[in-house]
């Protein structure tokens, strides 16, 4: 996935990442309970969503591919972009805690060597146990939570977009757009490389007051 790209596709059906890393839709509406038995259940927010990108991380932690995967919709949660940026140079999103919120996510469940896989690649974000009064959830589920909190300029926070709209954000101030080159996306990922210049642009997040907690 390229950066830009990002959250890529998210499955839009009942399906399963096959044992060769290949998508393989289901024809009912549920995933078969072979696949549910002994696994953990983690409802994935951003590109974990993504069959792709998931495949991809569990092969390159060299643990077995077969995943199912189930769109559903669920009560007491939203998604908004973290106030952070990844190493790959976008900004990601986050689950964070809201009461009166239904929303689309999709629940994967893992094995205990899988679910261990996926973790390495989030050392952003903090895996959360689902709070009783979430609904819709298939059985009990965790979501991964941002470390660093929610991106919300104004206090409002910034709903699932493109990049190219975050980088529209960080161009309303003045001290990002004299930072990064936000005009030129794939340029702006490229400076978004840096450590130091993502340092930077998580401190002048905290500094303008752009950061909310996930309640999670």
């Amino acid at each position: 996935m390229h950066p830009l790209d990002y959250p890529g596709s998210p499955a839009a059906t009942a399906g399963l990442i096959t044992a060769d890393g290949g998508w393989h839709e289901l024809a009912g509406t549920d995933v078969p309970d072979r696949l549910r038995r002994g696994r953990r259940c983690v409802l994935a927010v951003g590109s974990n969503a993504a069959p792709r990108v998931l495949a991809a991380k569990l092969s390159a932690a060299a643990v077995p591919l077969e995943v199912g995967l189930l769109p559903c919709t669920v009560g007491g949660i939203a998604v908004a972009h973290s106030a952070h940026v990844s190493p790959a140079g976008y900004v990601a999103t986050t689950a964070m805690w809201a009461p009166r919120a239904r929303t689309q996510v999709v629940a994967c469940w893992f094995t205990a060597d899988q679910l261990a896989a996926v973790d390495a690649t989030e050392p952003n974000y903090v895996r959360r146990a689902l709070a009783p009064t979430t609904t819709g959830a298939p059985e009990p589920a965790a979501v991964y939570a941002s470390r660093w909190g929610v991106l919300a300029p104004g206090g409002t926070a910034l709903a699932p977009t493109t990049q190219a709209v975050v980088h529209r954000v960080f161009a309303a101030d003045a001290v990002l757009a004299n930072l990064l080159p936000l005009g030129d996306g794939p340029a702006t990922v490229a400076a978004l490389l840096d450590d130091g210049i993502r340092a930077r642009v998580r401190q002048r997040l905290v500094d303008l007051g752009w950061v909310s907690p996930t309640g999670l």
